[in-house]
């Protein structure tokens, strides 16, 4: 039997973080979680990141997860706190993040009681309950440790989501004799035999095979696995939004992440088997699922509920990724012919053909995509808040690596970029690390600034500035034939960064955004871009390219 330990509430909750390697943690120290912020003062092994409201909290805790493949931890104390963190808990679950909340609760013997508790909430484990994977209360000192440990086993099994936890304030105040589990260790899910026998099958059969591959691929660290067997069979390679950088965006067989530009559609129209790997299938990537998927899907998905639930595949592999593509590139290590060479050729002219049309269209899109590519690091982070310039890059700005591009994909959830840029830069201080924001979601949080310049985090935000919500506007123009509620007015971007202590600029043209943007990249201290230069809509989108047609005629 493990040894125990007499110790606080509190400092089960910072030993069992400490037991999973959890070095850093953000929140906002409350009345009812006071033992916690004691445990962390005296423990001293995780760094602390104090944060101006709890959105932001969990939003840094999402993109230190994103960006380093580990689990993003944040704190809270009761009732308005906690829910507070329920739409970063959303956004994390939509794109299959691993984020835990520890939150605490009024005392025990009044929970549900609705006595009149400051912070009371009548059920808060039932407002995150939808937006997370797991959640559960530590009901005594001596459960924390294994109610810790089984949220980390639900966030790390299977497809990687959030989980939540809640402990009375009386448990983190007491104490007990305390022992602890080993560390989680979670076992890959290995696909069926007979499942990558058939792959393997339609692959060697396949005249022109060709693979999308998702987040599920960055999850599972199966990006060598990828390109090793992207190469064996000479497949071009198309990624989702959430899977840039699984494959290097200058690899001769990447396809990019504009599949749902209509080159790229006629495209896979001329392929004869397509290799999905850790990708759902989503509205928006699958263009309202009117693409048209080759007569061959092979489906690899490590969530049983996924397959089917969008395409139904004809050959379904419920596995771990990495799992599954070494299984296939040996099954199809055998085969003596040669890939087909040729195959990079198209891709290369597929890509080229899109940035022309996207040019002819709108000039401006392309040379924001072309400025801000001249001035970032091949190594850069980008983080991305939902506003027209972040949609040009998430189709066409290319990316190299794995969690070098971090995006709130499903729940699109304005404010996260400012907060989960600081996260991911504390996940990887190694790496320049970019936020693109537009003018209204970097409000939503713009707050945050404080705490970069309180910790000293040296990243740069640029603010696509139109003194709109600019998405919105053109769609009530195009509906109603005019725009309404969706004008802003702004304060001095420049001053505001400022009066926080961090550096402000703007610029007046792309190419000094190339310049200014090289230039903050190597300061030591967060910077803020403001550039109030006209951005058209995403033309290789299928809503805003039907808009533009709608106004102009299809081009030519």
């Amino acid at each position: 039997m493990a040894q125990k330990t007499r110790l606080t509430g509190g400092e089960a909750v910072v030993q069992s973080l400490v037991s999973h390697g959890v070095d850093t943690v953000f929140g906002i120290p409350g009345a009812h979680n006071l033992s916690v912020y004691e445990a962390l003062r005296s423990d001293g092994r995780i760094r602390h990141i104090l944060c101006r409201h709890e959105q932001g909290a969990a939003f840094m805790a999402d993109g230190y997860a994103r960006a380093s493949g580990k689990v993003g931890v944040c704190l809270s104390t009761s009732g308005p706190a906690f829910l507070n963190v329920s739409t970063p808990l959303g956004t994390a679950y939509c794109d299959s993040s691993p984020v835990l909340c520890v939150a605490s609760q009024i005392p025990s013997e009044a929970i549900g009681k609705e006595k009149g508790y400051i912070h009371e909430c009548r059920d808060q484990l039932g407002c995150v309950s939808p937006v997370t994977r797991w959640c559960a209360r530590a009901s005594t000192v001596e459960e924390i440790p294994d109610v810790m440990h089984e949220a980390f086993a639900q966030m790390l099994t299977g497809r990687p989501r959030p989980s939540a936890i809640e402990i009375p304030c009386d448990v983190l105040d007491g104490s007990a004799d305390t022992s602890f589990p080993q560390a989680f260790i979670p076992e890959r899910l290995q696909p069926d035999s007979a499942a990558i026998t058939r792959a393997a099958a339609a692959l060697r059969a396949a005249q022109r095979p060709v693979i999308w591959a998702g987040n599920g691929v960055i999850s599972s660290n199966a990006v060598t696995e990828l390109r090793q067997l992207a190469e064996q069979l000479g497949a071009p390679v198309f990624s989702t939004v959430l899977g840039k950088g699984v494959f290097p965006e200058d690899h001769p067989l990447s396809a990019g992440s504009a599949l749902v530009h209509p080159l790229a559609q006629n495209y896979l129209k001329r392929c004869d088997a397509l290799l999905a790997v850790g990708t759902r299938f989503t509205q928006e990537e699958a263009c309202d699922w009117k693409l048209t998927i080759p007569e061959v899907l092979i489906h690899i998905e490590v969530d049983a509920a996924e397959i089917g639930r969008n395409l139904a595949p004809t050959i379904p592999v419920l596995s771990d990724a990495r799992e599954a593509l070494r299984a296939l590139h040996h099954e199809l290590a055998s085969d003596a012919s040669d890939p087909d060479l040729t195959r990079s050729a198209e891709v290369s002219e597929l890509r080229e053909n899109i940035i022309a049309d996207c040019r002819s269209l709108a000039p401006d899109g392309m040379q924001l995509v072309e400025s801000l590519q001249a001035g970032l690091p091949r190594e850069a982070v980008i983080v991305n808040d939902l506003c027209i310039g972040a949609y040009w890059c998430r189709r066409l700005l290319d990316c190299y690596e794995p969690r070098n591009y971090v995006y709130p994909w499903g729940f699109c959830t304005l404010g996260f970029g400012l907060p989960a840029g600081i996260g991911a830069k504390l996940a990887r201080p190694d790496r320049p690390v970019v936020v693109l924001t537009g003018d209204g979601g970097f409000l939503f949080n713009c707050q945050e600034l404080a705490a970069a310049v309180q910790f000293n985090i040296p990243l740069v935000v640029v603010i696509f500035n139109n003194n709109s919500y600019g998405v919105l506007k053109p769609q009530q123009t195009e509906r109603y034939g005019h725009a309404h509620e969706v004008d802003l007015v702004n304060p001095d971007f420049v001053a505001l960064a400022q009066s926080f202590g961090a550096t402000g600029s703007r610029v007046t043209s792309w190419n000094e955004l190339t310049t200014v943007l090289g230039q903050a990249i190597q300061s030591e201290h967060p910077t803020v871009i403001d550039v109030p230069l006209h951005v058209p809509l995403p033309i290789m989108e299928p809503g805003p390219r039907a808009l533009f047609e709608s106004q102009h005629g299809a081009p030519a």
